[in-house]
């Protein structure tokens, strides 16, 4: 009566959490409430998604133009309340 995925790693589309976070990633950071003195050194950086802004390590981040150490500390606690953070 009832299909059932043959593995366990088929492809859920009733997986919210998991759709979620896909949309989230995908989301631009202009979105999001993100000071212009954050946005426009990143969008300068071709740092334009929140998974752009993910793949990104804090030291790589720091090496942009006009982003500090508090625009930094700044986006990790961004991230850190939609759950996410930077990379190792």
């Amino acid at each position: 009566m009832f299909d059932t995925p043959s593995t366990s790693n088929e492809f859920d589309k009733y997986d919210e959490p998991r759709l979620h976070m896909e949309r989230l990633l995908k989301a631009h950071l202009v979105e999001f409430d993100i000071s212009l003195r954050i946005l426009c050194p990143l969008e300068k950086a071709g740092i334009r998604t929140l998974g752009d802004l993910v793949n990104q390590t804090a030291k790589g981040l720091r090496k942009i133009n006009q982003l500090g150490r508090i625009s930094v500390e700044t986006l990790e606690k961004f991230l850190a309340y939609h759950g996410l953070s930077l990379a190792k």
